[in-house]
């Protein structure tokens, strides 16, 4: 195949980083698998040509490739900004756990695939620790925490002029974090996670943390948060230190060297990115529109969402203030918007069975919602009032996705792809939910009730009724929507969840009310 490997960093050298050693290493095992490689730290001048596959990383660099038509596999090293995801590619990949839930934040989903490592030949070290080597890229900007140990052994920081993996064979023990400690690994050194790193501060609020000595046993759970020394976060001070040095054992070598091989052997690894493309998981933006910050940071922001909350306060109507973000969502890229009140709140897993629902829809689907009503005019879907303790759960009567004739607003899921928008000449703050499912009617498409049940914190007394303006609202709509037909039958009544109709009276209803 021909690929185009293009990041930020592509020369190996030391002084780049890890990612910088990590591209290196796959253009030369694409190499040596019969590829054909072109690479690039400026894509523009290469992005018009043709390509079997492009393997990236960095978001800018994405963006300047989203033109190409050829499948994209963007790969995630870390939690800083340039190496967020950003939506444009067809499969998204995470070094570590850590990472992959870090771009569930902005909406991306990806699979977890380790560093890709070379496995070089390699010696036992010595049985007793004499000689220890602190992988570093830049000098530190407080007193160096491991300092104290040249006091007893012959320590050597590294130099960045000079590959890293011929510095480690040097070494019986390597003191590191990320992709100096699974190359030291695989070069059968012993290792203990730690390090000082100025950007720790934004994610543990200081600098000098750590892991500890790796033991095989341990080595997987290390690898959850790429060895960084944020899977365990443990300060560094002198005692501790000295206690993991004490843990120093040669025997550790051989299967420390065996975890690498299984988990991150470069050819493993790399022929993991060629398995067939496939797009990668629905994109996802939630939209919101607020009024009140105090609800939308006790309620929706406690949410585990994924994906960018964009939100609108005070809009003068929920119709045109739900298309502002919307055309919001649409520029980001999103496959599909969530609208959502300010006091919903979903839980770990939620997206997750959105995503299994959405993959059973049919190609015309435009709006969903997670409770509605049915064709017939009753209560469908799974979704918690937190004012009772009671729940709606109409799954003895319905399977999902189930067709709706209305839904309750409090969740609305667009179909980004249909170009939908709500008719801004539909004032106020009632029955847009109803008007959603209308106009997907009216244009072809399908409204369905998902089974992705959700929390509501509503306010909202139970002695609501609907007011002057609901009732306009209703009878706007029956006047521009009568006569309107689905599957060659004529609508006979328009429906709500807010209100309840009789069976017989006409034919469809909305809101979990």
């Amino acid at each position: 195949m021909k690929i185009l490997v293009a990041a930020k960093y592509l020369t190996g050298k030391a002084e780049e980083g890890g990612s910088s050693r990590f591209f290196r290493l796959v253009i030369k095992t694409l190499v040596s698998l019969g590829h054909s490689v072109v690479e690039a730290t400026e894509p523009e001048k290469v992005v018009g040509d043709t390509y079997d596959l492009i393997i990236c990383s960095h978001g800018d660099i994405l963006k300047k490739l989203k033109v190409n038509p050829a499948p994209k596999v963007c790969i995630s090293h870390g939690l800083i900004g340039d190496e967020h995801f950003v939506f444009g590619a067809d499969r998204y990949v995470s070094i570590s756990e850590e990472i992959q839930a870090d771009n569930r934040l902005r909406g991306i989903d990806s699979e977890v695939i380790g560093q890709p490592i070379e496995m070089r030949g390699w010696l036992p070290p010595g049985a007793a620790l004499k000689k220890i080597l602190i992988i570093r890229r830049y000098p530190l900007d407080i007193p160096d925490p491991f300092a104290f140990l040249s006091e007893r052994y012959d320590v050597r920081v590294s130099d960045m002029s000079k590959p890293i993996e011929d510095q480690i064979s040097w070494a019986d023990l390597v003191i590191a974090v990320g992709r100096g400690a699974l190359e030291a690994m695989a070069q059968g050194r012993p290792v203990i996670v730690a390090d000082a790193r100025t950007y720790n501060l934004s994610f543990v609020g200081r600098m000098d943390i750590g892991d500890g000595y790796v033991t095989p046993a341990l080595a997987s759970e290390m690898a959850r948060n790429n060895f960084s020394g944020r899977r365990f976060k443990i300060p560094l001070t002198r005692e501790w230190i000295e206690g993991e040095i004490a843990k120093y054992n040669a025997d550790d070598s051989e299967p420390l060297r065996a975890y690498v091989e299984a988990n991150h052997d470069a050819r493993k690894i790399v022929a993991r990115y060629l398995e067939p493309v496939t797009p990668n998981n629905l994109r996802f933006s939630f939209g919101v529109l607020i009024n009140d910050r105090v609800r939308f940071d006790m309620c929706l922001k406690q949410s585990e969402l994924a994906g960018q909350v964009h939100f609108l306060e005070n809009a003068k109507s929920a119709t045109k203030g739900l298309n502002k973000l919307l055309d919001v969502i649409e520029k980001e890229g999103a496959d599909v918007a969530i609208l959502t009140h300010q006091d919903m709140y979903y839980r770990h897993g939620w997206l997750g069975q959105v995503r299994e629902q959405i993959a059973k829809l049919p190609e015309n689907w435009t709006v969903a919602g997670i409770i509605g009503k049915d064709m017939e005019g009753r209560i469908c879907g799974q979704f918690r009032d937190m004012r009772i303790p009671l729940h709606f759960n109409t799954m003895h009567i319905h399977t999902f996705p189930q067709p709706a004739c209305c839904f309750d607003e409090c969740c609305l899921i667009i179909n980004m792809k249909s170009g939908f928008r709500f008719d801004e000449t539909f004032g106020g703050w009632d029955l847009y939910g109803t008007l959603a499912v209308l106009q997907t009617w009216e244009r072809g498409g399908s409204a369905w009730v998902i089974d992705a049940p959700a929390e509501h914190y509503c306010l909202r007394p139970f002695t609501w009724v609907p007011d002057k303006a609901f009732q306009r609202n209703y009878k706007k709509l029956y006047k521009r929507y009568e006569g309107l037909r689905v599957d060659s039958t004529v609508i006979a009544r328009l429906d709500s969840t807010a209100i309840g109709l009789p069976k017989e009276a006409l034919r469809f209803e909305t809101s979990a009310a």
